[in-house]
């Protein structure tokens, strides 16, 4: 093994051993002074301190037992990683004191506490993180009440979403100190942490088996060890003598590591690998804060006709996400990185961590991807790319920058940096392919057409396309390879990912699939209905095997493939068959009332605002300190994802007439029956904010549109798009913006919903009980005359407040009573009466508790009610 991986490896697992510890397991050397001696410093009192780097050692000589290659040669440096993992405190060695600068770098996030109450590190939970995010300006320190379980991730509800203190057993007590009331279990962990450590280790027995220390093979390793990290340590608070332990200790050692390997080759650029002192240098721009971002999916995705269109769409949604992947993951492996320099890929974009040194190699591989996109998409998906540089003080939190305060005139904390790469990306964005065009006098050559007629999904007509005809029409190789995609999807249970050379020992063992290729990357993907089995003696070590929307032990296999897993929204196969909802028309065949399909779009509000300045806490003195470090946005991110990409699918179960075309990152679309989607889009709103912790400033906005079977997709997707738009536009008497849902191009905020759903059900009520649907009609004058006062006065001179009132008070108000007595006078039925007094009541109202009187939204529950009760199929 070189340095570097030497570097990678022990920063990853430096601080493991706070898991174990915990836990009570691997503790064989907290009885051994001499290992004390060599790992530990001393504390103040001197006694041993940072005990956990004794388990933090047993832990690695375990993985090196299980994955023989790791082990350190005898005789060799002392320079090796399960040394640099476990002497990080008491660092001497250029090595020891580079994974010691990168741990410091990582860590600066934190403010410490003064929480000496004994084994307080048995006794804290994580807490959640989406909790404290706030957009508040000079907001007060809020107290925090939620905490993780300390669960292995899944998907369901129970284990993945945080618990108020109050829920556990036994429930979290209070606790006075120093700096801040602290949440702590009554009782010691150990019982909880011990259940965690043993399914870790016996995970840690199936390790892939590996016959060689190729850069593939290493690489590997850390990707299934990360999968495994993720899976136990994602609850495991890294550090808990401090204010808030926020951080996972999975998400802290991957972005350590991530510094870490940055730092590791800009020195070895530099030629400074042996003088640790520079690693410390605060102002020098060592990293590069890379994102991706795949411009022009939107109009793939929808780009396409009727037939086989559901298919169609779940597989080009499902490529995109498979192409952002691929690309990140091809562009680390080209740079020579590992797989913790990704911190972030969901929905079409990506985060990498890179040094310095690395930037042109990275523009000039994005440059080959994108002419390999350009050849594939004819110029329809770019990817696009910002890069700001980024020095050691924007890790910190500005509590830590003000300890090393510069006389520069730059802010340092990770928000602005998050805003340069993204100011960056659009800036690329608006000159897509210009390096292509400044490199190849021919970039604007007329292409050879194709002969026959174009491709009736995309419209490519070049002779390149791999046009045939067939029965529904001409379609291109690449949109019936995304057919074919979208159908395999449905059945699949793994992804294998074949690469480089394994590309040819997959094709020639694996039978049962056909491969998918992604443009101008070398590798070759398998959606299986079964894990894959090879025989030993053949290598695929440049390969993984993903099991979709469950996170498994390894196989323990002996071809070195790693191991992993992706949560991902996909087609439910069994809804299918219990629906019949197969195809648009299908949806639109089995909705109750009118024949329709809905399509529902909805996203997290002010996302980019979270990122760039959500993260600005209040600090132990009252004041507010920006805290968006690289830790707490990855693991916002992660977070985000898990919801929409894992979680989602569980819900949706729930509902037999929807299903999922995407979801991942902070947003989803879905596809259905048009009479299921506002319940669909009411309860995802329910549990994100339960997710949240019930934060107020984590709100989704949505739109459904309301279209035919037939209706293009395309221009529904544009409707959902627009909808969701317009809700997000809307603002309230208080000034509140957005939570809102735009449904039959009605815009209601999520707390007017219910009243709104209720006021449907009321008018359904008054329709069956007077077997007619007149109500209709005096509920739709009401409206008309409404817009009309409000076209006529809209060029006056009043405030809307004042429009708002002297609207309300025109004659439409006795107009509806006497309509609404009237149909109580045909009718003597109690039922009927009691119903339309409490409409028109509720009709009538000036104020709401909501802010806003039902008539803004009433053509809401009346178009609502209306399409419901529709008794023939139009």
């Amino acid at each position: 093994m070189k340095p570097h991986d030497h570097a990678v490896l022990g920063t990853l697992l430096h601080d493991i051993g706070k898991f174990w510890e915990r836990a009570d397991c691997l503790g064989e050397y907290r009885q051994d002074n001499f290992q004390k001696q060599f790992d530990c410093p001393w504390d103040r009192c001197g006694y041993w301190s940072h005990l956990h780097v004794l388990n933090t050692r047993r832990f690695c000589e375990r993985l090196a037992e299980q994955v023989p290659f790791l082990k350190p040669e005898s005789g060799g440096t002392t320079d090796n990683w399960i040394n640099l993992a476990a002497r990080h405190h008491v660092a001497s060695s250029p090595l020891e004191k580079l994974v010691e600068a990168a741990d410091h770098f990582a860590s600066a996030e934190r403010e410490r506490g003064d929480f000496y109450t004994r084994g307080i590190h048995r006794l804290t939970r994580m807490e959640a993180l989406l909790e404290r995010v706030s957009l508040d300006i000079n907001g007060k320190m809020r107290p925090t009440r939620y905490r993780l379980p300390l669960v292995p991730l899944s998907l369901n509800a129970a284990t993945l979403f945080p618990k108020s203190v109050a829920e556990f057993t036994p429930p979290m007590v209070q606790e006075k100190a120093q700096h801040g009331d602290i949440w702590l279990s009554p009782t010691p962990l150990n019982a909880e942490y011990a259940a965690l450590a043993n399914k870790f280790l016996i995970a840690l027995s199936k390790m892939p088996i590996y016959n060689n220390k190729t850069f593939a093979a290493k690489r590997g390793v850390v990707a299934t060890l990360l999968t495994q990290m993720e899976r136990f340590l994602h609850c495991v608070p890294a550090a808990t003598n401090i204010v808030h332990p926020d951080i996972s200790l999975f998400d802290h050692l991957r972005v350590t590591t991530a510094i870490a390997e940055s730092l590791y080759l800009h020195h070895e650029a530099e030629g400074t690998l042996d003088r640790p002192e520079t690693f410390a240098d605060l102002d020098a721009a060592k990293w590069r804060l890379v994102c991706g971002d795949f411009s022009g999916i939107q109009d793939f995705i929808y780009s396409i006709v009727s037939a086989g269109a559901a298919r169609g769409l779940r597989g080009r949604s499902f490529y995109i996400q498979l192409l952002c992947d691929g690309v990140s993951e091809y562009l680390l492996n080209r740079l020579g990185l590992y797989p913790t320099a990704r911190i972030y890929s969901s929905g079409g974009k990506f985060y990498l961590l890179l040094p310095d040194c690395l930037e042109n190699r990275l523009r000039d591989e994005v440059d080959e991807v994108n002419r390999a996109l350009l050849a594939t998409f004819q110029g329809k998906i770019f990817l696009g790319l910002g890069i700001a540089p980024v020095c050691a003080r924007d890790f910190g939190s500005e509590s830590w920058t003000e300890k090393v305060r510069n006389t520069k005139d730059r802010i340092h904390h990770m928000g602005p940096r998050w805003q340069e790469a993204n100011e960056a990306l659009m800036r690329d964005r608006l000159q897509r392919f210009r390096s292509l065009a400044e490199q190849d006098v021919n970039f604007f050559a007329a292409q050879e057409l194709h002969v026959g007629k174009p491709c009736s999904v995309c419209g490519r007509d070049d002779a390149d396309a791999g046009i045939r005809e067939l029965e529904d029409g001409a379609i291109c190789s690449q949109c019936l390879e995304l057919q074919e995609l979208g159908k395999a999807l449905g059945d699949a249970r793994y992804l294998f990912w074949a690469w480089d050379e394994d590309r040819h020992t997959a094709k020639e063992l694996i039978r049962q699939s056909r491969p998918f290729s992604l443009p101008g990357l070398p590798c070759q993907i398998y959606l299986l209905e079964k894990a894959p089995s090879f025989g030993e003696l053949r290598r695929l070590e440049n390969s993984r095997l993903e099991e979709l929307n469950t996170v498994p032990d390894p196989d323990g296999n002996h071809n070195g493939y790693a191991c992993g897993f992706r949560f991902v929204g996909k087609w439910d196969r069994d809804k299918e068959k219990r629906s019949d909802c197969r195809e648009f028309d299908d949806f639109a065949n089995h909705a109750t009332g009118i024949d329709r399909l809905g399509v529902l779009r909805m996203d997290v509000d002010n996302l980019g605002e979270i990122f760039i300045r959500g993260l600005r806490f209040p600090g132990v003195t009252g004041a507010e300190k920006e805290m968006g470090s690289l830790s707490r946005v990855a693991t916002l991110s992660r977070q985000l994802n898990l919801f929409f990409a894992g979680h989602l699918g569980e819900l949706l179960a729930l509902f037999e007439r929807v299903q999922t075309i995407y979801a991942g990152g902070d947003d989803l679309f879905l596809i259905g029956s048009w009479d299921e989607l506002p319940q669909v889009a009411d309860t995802i709103r329910r549990r994100f904010r339960d997710y949240c912790a019930d934060n107020p400033h984590f709100t989704l906005s949505g739109g459904i549109a309301v279209v035919r079977g037939k209706y293009p997709i395309s221009r529904a997707a544009e409707l959902a798009g627009e909808a969701e738009a317009a809700a997000k536009s809307l603002k309230r008497n208080t000034g509140r913006k957005k939570d809102a849902l735009n449904f039959l191009d009605t815009v209601v905020g999520w707390e007017e919903f219910s009243r709104a759903e209720g006021l449907r059900q009321c008018i359904e009520s008054i329709i069956d009980h007077a077997c007619n649907r007149a109500i209709l009609s005096r509920l739709r004058a009401v409206i008309l005359s409404m817009e009309e006062y409000q076209r006529r006065f809209s060029q006056s001179h009043f405030s809307p407040e004042e429009l708002r009132d002297l609207v309300h008070w025109q004659k439409w108000r006795w107009q509806l009573v006497y309509n609404l007595t009237r149909m109580k006078r045909r009718d003597t039925g109690p039922e009927l009466n009691t119903e339309l007094e409490q409409l028109a009541n509720t009709i009538l109202e000036t104020r709401s508790q909501t802010g806003r009187p039902v008539l803004d939204w009433l053509q809401l529950p009346m178009r609502w009610a209306e399409l419901l009760t529709r008794r023939t199929k139009e």
